[in-house]
């Protein structure tokens, strides 16, 4: 466990119902997306959000909100800019 999982793991154990696995992995994967590229969002999130059941036209409107919150500078991309990252 590297030094920033074993300072954030406690302070997430201490979440109420929240298990020190559990607490491991969400930062683990919040470290993983820090190193994402804008395409390696955009895909990996595409593949989330259709395992859950959203359509494509939701989705990719999602996407587009999340990339102006996210870590790195996104360009503005629309719905269309999207999906064409997606699907060439």
């Amino acid at each position: 466990m590297n030094s920033l999982v074993s300072e954030v793991q406690p302070r997430l154990q201490s979440v109420p119902a929240l298990t020190r696995t559990q607490a491991t992995r969400a930062v683990d994967e919040g470290l993983e997306s820090l190193g994402l590229e804008v395409d390696e969002y955009i895909a990996r999130r595409h593949g989330e959000l259709q395992a859950q059941g959203e359509n494509n036209s939701e989705i990719f409107e999602r996407i587009a909100e999340e990339l102006q919150a996210l870590r790195f500078k996104a360009p503005n991309l629309s719905a269309r800019q999207i999906r064409r990252r997606i699907y060439g």
